[in-house]
This record gives structure tokens, sequence and C-alpha cells, in this order.
């Protein structure tokens, strides 16, 4: 059998490849990424691959290059020029072993070089052409020899072939000469092509190391960042989510500027609410069933001790059937519904405001154990966006997905401006809850009218459910106006006041 050869060029073990297959299966960018690259070069998934055992693996080795498919001859390239370049041995001392740091480099490091080979100062689409040409003819010589390794079994097994075998075996021998004959000067002209890049793809190399150094080190106080203002709501994340999440931040400068203001104003907020939450008492009101581990009743925990109940007890742990403390304090607040102002006018800086103060009430509403929604509103054909969080009323913590917080943040409609349709569905939300007294909080630049007959069901809807309405207006220009907020809000406060004392009657009152 002729030798199979690798189209990889840094050895790998079957862990290598294992741990490198579920981050392809987990991460959309690697996905993204290694689809782009196949799409322009011969086996860029084996040198994505690569890249990744050479950020991650302690021993890094190159196989023989007679060993590897000259269809991976500039990939090979590439590596040797990173294997020697001095940035990858500061790089590594982040990366070996760390496999979250290492497909972060792995994915900063290929598509740096997918950039490069589609600039102007790439290979050009003479070398692309070439190398798919090498890759192409060494795959049909490696078929031919396969062939050519059948015919020479059947003519020891029957050395006297007819005629016509005979002569299908001669054409066989000679299709293989020529082919072989071809990829021996398509190999030549392409290490001629390799000769005339290579002072380019040096200088390639030497950039993007030192950018992903730096891009890495960026990653993590991003992703720091991040978890910090919004709580880590998913809990740990796997590799593959923290990778598809830094990439987020990294592409889009909203979500990091959103991510270092609403970390800003929950310090504003805790500081304000921290006195409040730790002398308020929680009273045992009733008692109930759940999965609060810190509220089972005593009784429930002797079972634990029992051989056979133990059993019994973890099933309805998971089941979230235990008998636990009902505190008083978790009856009689009502959800927390935020009308989130997502017309054009709110574009820019005020978006920011408005999302920075809308997560902000988040973190709230979750210590409270509070029902959360958010109503994004615009006017026109955009329809209404609701976003919810998930919990149990009065008896867990609520909160917002990871993936929901980030479709929250990047979501802005555009368009006109209409107060009483996300107002309408606010009061709906109000009237789904178990729980009367809730609040709507109003984030707009306040750039809207109400009629005078909704105004007056409004209110009469307001009394009998008793909830308040805080608005706070997004006051960024001087052309801002309380007018109409004024007569449907309890109270009326503004981004301008968010850091000075007047702010924190609003973060005391929710």
């Amino acid at each position: 059998m002729p030798d199979i050869k690798s189209a990889q060029n840094i050895e790998s073990d079957s862990f290598d490849r294992e741990q490198f297959a579920e981050l392809r299966s987990e991460s959309e960018e690697l996905r993204k990424l290694m689809e782009s690259g196949s799409n322009l070069l011969p086996n860029f998934d084996a040198l994505t691959l690569d890249l990744f055992s050479s950020f991650y693996k302690h021993n890094v080795l190159f196989l023989p290059e007679d060993k590897t498919k000259k269809g991976s001859a500039l990939a090979r390239k590439l590596l040797d020029k990173v294997f020697h370049d001095p940035h990858y041995e500061k790089l590594r001392e982040e990366t070996v072993l760390e496999g979250f740091k290492s497909a972060l480099a792995t994915i900063d490091m290929g598509n740096q070089i997918l950039s490069w080979i589609r600039s102007d100062e790439g290979p050009g689409e003479r070398s692309l052409l070439k190398e798919w040409e090498v890759s192409q003819t060494e795959e049909t010589v490696h078929e031919l020899q396969e062939e050519m390794e059948t015919w020479n079994e059947v003519s020891q097994e029957s050395p006297e072939l007819d005629e016509a075998l005979e002569k299908a075996k001669e054409e066989k021998e000679s299709e293989l000469s020529e082919q072989e004959d071809n990829l021996e000067r398509l190999i030549q002209e392409q290490d001629e092509i390799h000769e005339e890049i290579d002072s380019d793809m040096d200088k390639m190399i030497k950039t993007s190391l030192k950018q992903t150094d730096q891009n890495i080190e960026d990653a993590e106080d991003e992703l720091s960042a991040w978890d910090s203002s919004m709580g880590n709501p998913d809990g740990e994340k796997g590799v593959g989510k923290k990778l598809d999440l830094a990439s987020k931040l990294y592409k889009n400068d909203k979500l990091r500027k959103l991510s270092r203001l609403v970390g800003s104003l929950k310090d504003e907020m805790l500081s304000t609410k921290r006195k409040v939450w730790s002398k308020r008492g929680s009273e045992v009101f009733d008692v109930s069933i759940g999965d609060d581990i810190g509220r089972v009743i005593p009784a429930e925990l002797v079972s634990l001790r029992h051989r056979l109940l133990k059993h019994d007890f973890k099933k309805r742990f998971v089941e979230g059937r235990l008998f636990q403390y009902y505190l008083k304090e978790e009856r009689g607040r009502g959800p927390m519904v935020i009308c989130l102002d997502g017309s054009s006018s709110m574009a820019g800086n005020k978006e920011l405001w408005s999302k920075g103060v809308c997560l902000t009430l988040l973190e709230i509403a979750k210590r409270e154990r509070r029902k959360f929604n958010v109503v994004v509103f615009s006017s026109g054909d955009a329809p209404l966006k609701v976003f919810e969080s998930i919990g149990r009323e009065g008896l867990s913590g609520w909160g917002m997905k990871e993936s929901e917080i980030l479709e929250l943040a990047e979501y802005f409609p555009g368009g006109g401006t209409n107060f009483e349709e996300p107002l309408n569905k606010a009061v709906s939300l109000l009237e789904s809850s178990k729980f009367t007294g809730g609040d709507i909080v109003f984030i707009t630049d306040g750039q809207s009218n109400v009629g005078d007959v909704w105004l007056k069901s409004f209110k009469k809807t307001k009394d009998k459910l008793k909830f308040k309405v805080y608005s706070i207006l997004i006051d960024l220009s001087e052309r801002e106006s309380w007018g109409t907020l004024s007569t449907f809000s309890d109270k009326v406060t503004s981004v301008s006041k968010l850091t000075s004392k007047e702010a924190k009657g609003l973060f005391l009152d929710l």
C-alpha cells in the first residue's frame, strides 16, 4: 500500500484531536473559522488543529516533511515561522495546557491568517490556485497508486493476464507516471511561489503573534468585566461558550461599553441598597414546597440519615417538592417590568445608558426574588419585543439567561416612539402575576405623547393593581422633556442624576 501522508504538520494524539473536536462542536466561532478557511486554502482544518496543538501541547513536534501532504506545504511554512518567532514562546507561557487560551489563540491567529490571505499583501490568486492544484493532483496520484497496488496483486495471483487486462494495466501505469511528473512540476512551482512570498509571511506572522498575545489579555479582562457586571447568569461556562462570548465582546464595541457601564451603575446601586437589605428581616410566614436547601424544614433533613428515605429526598429535591420555609418578605412584591425605548432617537450613548440602567435594575429584581420583564418598544412596523426572566415566583430567585442578556444588549429596532402600547403590555404582565404591588420602570428620552382617554383608563388600572411607575429620562442633550412622563409616573428622574444623591431614591424605592 502507498504511504498515507498526513494533512497535519504537527504531531497530535487521540486526546488532542478529541479535545479539539469537542471545542469545534461547542464553539460557533471555531466552526466559522474552519468553514471560511476551508474555502480558501486546502487542508485548512488541519492547519487549525496544528495551531491549537502548537499552543496547547507541552512538547510540540513537527512531523517529518516526507510524511506530510504537499497540499499542506504553505501551512507548514506558516507554522514554522510561528514556531521560530520570539513572541511565540512568550505566548505559550499563557497557553500551554490551557484549553481556553489555546483555543482563543487559535481562533485569533486563524482569523489573522485568513485576513492576510484575502489581502493585497497575501499570497494572491495565483498562489492559492497552485495550492489547490497541488492538493488535487496529490490526491489523484494517491488514488492511482492504490489502483496500481491492486493491479500488482492481481498480476501475482494470475501471472498470465489476457491481452485486454495487460493493456489496461499499462495504461494505468502510464497515467500514474504522467500524474507523478505533473505533481513534481507543480511542487517545484509551489516552492518558487513560497520563496517569493516568504518575507510577507514573516512580517504577517510576527505582527499576528504580537496582536494575538495582546488580544488574549484583553479578552480575559473583558470576560471578567462581563461576568462581574452581569453576574455570570448561566454559572460556570464551558470553553466553547467562553470562546463565543469573548469573540462577541471583541467584535462588538457596544457590548464592551455596556459591560463597563453596568459595572459602575451596579456599584452605585449596591452601595445604596446594601444597608436596606441587611436591615430587612425575613419572617417565616408559611411552609411551601421547593428546592432551596437553605430553607428546607428540619423534618426533611432527618431523611438524609435514613438509608431508604435518603433516595426519596434526592428525588423530591430534583423535582422541587421538598417542604421548606416560606418567608413573609417574599409575599407582596409583584414583578418589575422595564419599558425600554428602542426608537431611533435613542441611538448611540442614549441606548447604552438606557440598557445599562435596565440591566442594573435586573440585579435588584434578582436579589429580591422578583419576576422581571423587559419590553423593548418603538412604533410603526417594529412590534414589541419582550424579554422574560426565568424562575419561580416567590420561591427562588429570578434571572435571565446569558443568551437573552446578549440579545437584549444587541437588539435595537429603531423607528418612532409610542408610549401607550408598551405601558399596556406592562400592565398585562403585571395582571398575570399572583402578587400585586409591582413596579413599571419606563426608560426613554421622553419624545412622545399619550391620549387623555388612555391616561384615565391607565390610572384606574394602576389604582386597582396597586403598582407604581418610575420613569427615567435619558437626558444626554438639552432637548428631552419631562412633560409626558410626569402625567403617568409616580416619580421621574434622569440619568444625569443617577450618580447623585437623588438617584438613591430610585434604587431604594425599587
